[in-house]
C-alpha cells in the first residue's frame, strides 16, 4: 500500500469524496450539510493499493496550532484491513511535520465504526465545534500532541497592523546587522500581501506573508519570529499555515528568497521541500540572494508499507 499526497483537484480524490458524500446521505436519510466538492485549502491523503486509489483523508489547518482531520473514507471493498487506522496515522503525521499540536474530528451517529476508530487512536469527545455546532448528530473528538499549555495562536493581520510593523522592522534592524548595511534585505512589499502573526501568551512572537507574483505564483515575503521564541518550531509553522493560504487562494506555485548569511531560513526552507532555482525579478542582481520554489501541493509519496 503506498500512501501519497494528492492536490485537491485530483480526479480519484474527487471521486472518493463524492463517493463518500453519497454513502454518508444514504446512511442518515438525507441530512443536511453534506458537501461533495473538495476544499483546495486541505491536504489531501490517497491510499493506493494495487495500483487503485481505495481510500483517502485530509487535513484543514484550523489555526496555528490546530487542524480538522475530515474526508477520511475507505471504499466498501477494503474495509476490514486496517486502511482507516493507517491513513488517520498518516495524517497524523502530516499534521505534526506542519507543526500542528490539536487535531480534531467529527463523525455522526450512524458512524458507529469511525467513532470507535477515533476513540480507539486517543482522541477524546469535545463539544461539537465549528460548522458541527448545528447538528445534533454530530460527535466531535480531539486528540493532543503537545500539553505544554502554552496559550500560542495565530491570526491574519493587515499590512497596516501595528504588530507587523513592529516585526518587520525587528526583521530590517536583525538583516541590517547581520548583513553590515542598514538598506540590507529591503525589498519591496506588495500592498495586496497577506499577512499572518503568531502569538504566544499574547506576544506577536513571529509573522510571514504571501504576496501575488502571477496568476499562478506567490511569494513569501517577511518571514520573522523574535530570538526569544525560536526554536520551538513557530517559523516551521507560520511556513505551512502561509502554505495552506496559498492552495485556498488557488495559487500552484509558492517561491521565496533568502540571504547567503541566514543559514537557519536555508535549513527550514529547503526541509520543507523548496528547490533552489534562480534570481527572479528584483532578486536578480542580489549577489547575496537565494531563491527557490515550491508546488503549493506537491503529488508526493508521503508513506508506504509492505505486503
Amino acid at each position: 500500500m503506498l500512501i501519497e499526497q494528492r492536490p485537491s483537484g485530483d480526479s480519484e480524490v474527487i471521486a472518493l469524496v463524492v463517493d463518500q458524500q453519497v454513502e454518508l446521505r444514504a446512511r442518515d436519510g438525507g441530512r443536511e450539510g453534506h458537501v461533495y466538492a473538495v476544499d483546495p485549502a486541505a491536504r489531501y491523503l490517497v491510499a493506493v493499493v494495487g495500483g487503485e486509489a481505495v481510500a483517502c483523508g485530509a487535513l484543514l489547518a484550523i489555526d496555528l496550532d490546530a487542524a480538522e482531520v475530515t474526508r477520511l473514507y475507505v471504499r466498501p471493498g477494503y474495509r476490514g484491513r486496517g486502511l482507516g487506522r493507517r491513513m488517520l496515522a498518516a495524517l497524523e503525521d502530516l499534521a505534526a511535520s506542519r507543526g500542528h499540536r490539536v487535531l480534531r474530528l467529527e463523525a455522526g451517529v450512524t458512524a458507529p465504526e469511525a467513532i470507535a476508530l477515533f476513540l480507539g487512536a486517543g482522541y477524546r469527545p469535545i463539544p461539537r465545534f465549528g460548522r458541527y455546532v448545528k447538528y445534533e448528530a454530530s460527535r466531535c473528538f480531539e486528540k493532543r500532541f503537545d500539553e505544554s499549555g502554552r496559550d500560542l495562536s495565530v491570526m491574519r493581520r493587515a499590512v497596516t497592523d501595528p504588530g507587523v510593523a513592529e516585526l518587520v522592522t525587528l526583521a530590517a534592524d536583525e538583516a541590517a546587522h547581520r548583513y553590515g548595511d542598514p538598506q540590507a534585505r529591503r525589498f519591496p512589499l506588495d500592498p495586496r500581501a497577506k499577512f499572518v502573526v503568531a502569538t504566544v501568551d499574547g506576544v506577536a512572537a513571529g509573522c510571514g506573508a504571501i504576496q501575488p507574483l502571477d496568476d499562478q505564483t506567490v511569494e513569501v515575503k517577511r518571514m520573522y519570529v523574535r530570538p526569544a521564541y525560536r526554536g520551538n518550531g513557530i517559523a516551521r509553522r507560520l511556513l505551512a499555515l502561509l502554505e495552506d493560504l496559498a492552495a485556498g487562494s488557488h495559487y500552484l506555485f509558492i517561491r521565496l528568497e533568502t540571504g547567503a548569511r541566514q543559514p537557519e531560513s536555508i535549513r527550514l526552507y529547503e526541509s520543507a521541500g523548496y528547490r533552489p532555482i534562480p534570481p527572479y525579478g528584483p532578486y536578480v542582481h542580489s549577489p547575496l540572494s537565494l531563491c527557490y520554489e515550491k508546488l503549493v501541493i506537491a503529488p508526493e509519496p508521503i508513506a508506504s508499507e509492505l505486503g
